[in-house]
């Protein structure tokens, strides 16, 4: 295995600090981790500003080393600190849940503080000199990946097969049809998730949004907590609020169980802080069926607008998302499940895009677009550009005839599955 690489990042605060910094590296690649460091790494007549992008890209961890001087210098932006919390921010923006930059602090005051982009993230505290051999095993341990407490396995659940009052039954085609010739997407269930978010919505001053629906033919049986636990894990952070994001910080926003699973509500109005509307409605129900409503992400933008390619990202987003979740709530990959995904409100809108790509500008007469598809979990995550395309090209077609190559497709479709923002 290769030894991992971190990259020491640290303000020259005085001649005993470098010295400190020095020893630090040095402790490190005695300990099998491959350290760069300015003072053995960087010549004379060498570009500074590269060797900091370059050390930084190629890094496994970035360490840094937090001193008072150092957190000065990064808020305010001056000096070499400066340009690597330029580089470091860029890192994070693209990736807010990394784990790659590990702030390191060495500071006299009891309150200990960090660069503002680094926000909340956990340090490993070097302020007290005679803890520096405790604190470089807890640093080592981190780098190596192997961390003193280790995580029992997971036992079975003590209440596996105890089904919920509410079970479901339900018999579908292939194509999720019932034998009455309806899809198992238009059962009460969903239809009353859709009236109270539809309702909430409108009374926001709002009428576009994106709903999802999403059926196993086989229902399950699951309590709350486990339809809680699965929707925390599944969660997709790359930009903007998430898919079904599990928001527990505020009492309003949080999950709530019902008697035939949970439901959740984050409605932001125009009088709040950051003076747009946004809605978000998501409802989970024992038998693994899921329902979402969210307003478009575009009307906190541009208004009137709909931008092609945050609709292939978020569409993208669902499937990902409700992949994850039934793998959480433990369904077998080869289960079957139909999922269907409505925009609202498009009448007037101008199809446009968020991103680089130019696309001549389109409008449209309808007022809203439907799509379904069936397949296996497993299905979804494999042919997922295909699916994305299968649910997105009927309401492009509504823009003036609007379509897109398939190699778009592709390639905002890999770049947001890989975590990056398109």
């Amino acid at each position: 295995m290769a030894n991992p690489v971190v990259f020491v990042s640290y303000s020259h605060d005085s001649p005993e600090h470098k010295d400190w910094v020095l020893h630090l590296a040095s402790a490190l690649r005695e300990r099998g981790v491959d350290a760069i460091l300015d003072q053995w790494d960087l010549a004379a007549g060498q570009d500074v500003v590269a060797f900091m992008e370059g050390s930084i890209a190629r890094s496994d961890r970035v360490l840094l080393v937090c001193t008072e001087e150092y957190v000065s210098r990064a808020d305010s932006g001056s000096g070499g600190v400066g340009y690597e919390r330029l580089v470091v921010t860029g890192e994070l923006v693209e990736r807010i849940d990394t784990k790659k930059f590990v702030p390191l602090v060495r500071q006299s005051a009891s309150v200990k503080r960090l660069p503002h982009f680094l926000g909340s993230r956990l340090y490993i505290d070097f302020s007290a000199g005679d803890a520096f051999e405790a604190r470089l095993d807890d640093l080592t341990r981190e780098i190596h990946g192997v961390p003193k407490a280790v995580k029992p396995s997971l036992g079975p659940n003590p209440f596996a097969g105890a089904a919920p009052d509410h079970a479901v039954t339900r018999t579908a085609s292939l194509s999720g049809v019932t034998p009455a010739g309806l899809s198992i997407l238009n059962e009460n269930w969903f239809a009353s998730q859709y009236t109270h978010a539809e309702m909430k919505l409108s009374s926001m001053g709002r009428k576009g949004a994106m709903e999802v629906r999403s059926a196993l033919h086989d229902p399950i049986a699951k309590s709350q907590l486990e339809l809680l636990n699965a929707a925390r894990r599944s969660e997709i952070r790359t930009f903007g609020w998430p898919f079904g994001m599990v928001a527990e910080s505020r009492d309003d926003f949080r999950p709530k169980p019902t008697a035939e699973g949970i439901v959740a509500e984050i409605a932001v109005p125009e009088k709040s802080l950051s003076g747009s509307v946004s809605y978000d409605y998501w409802a989970a129900r024992t038998s693994g069926d899921y329902y979402l409503l969210q307003s478009l992400f575009e009307d906190e933008r541009k208004e009137n607008s709909l931008f092609f390619d945050t609709r292939i990202v978020r569409v993208t987003e669902a499937l990902l998302f409700l992949s994850r979740y039934y793998g959480n709530l433990g369904v077998p990959s080869e289960s079957r499940v139909t999922i269907g995904v409505t925009h609202h409100g498009l009448q007037g809108r101008t199809l446009t895009s968020a991103g680089r790509r130019q696309v001549f500008p389109r409008t449209t007469i309808a007022g809203r677009s439907d799509a379904q598809i069936s397949d296996s979990l497993f299905g979804i995550s494999e042919n997922l550009t295909p699916h994305v395309m299968r649910i997105l090209e009927p309401m492009f077609m509504l823009f003036d005839f609007a379509t897109f190559q398939a190699a778009i497709y592709q390639e905002i479709v890999t770049k947001f599955a890989a975590g990056q923002v398109v």
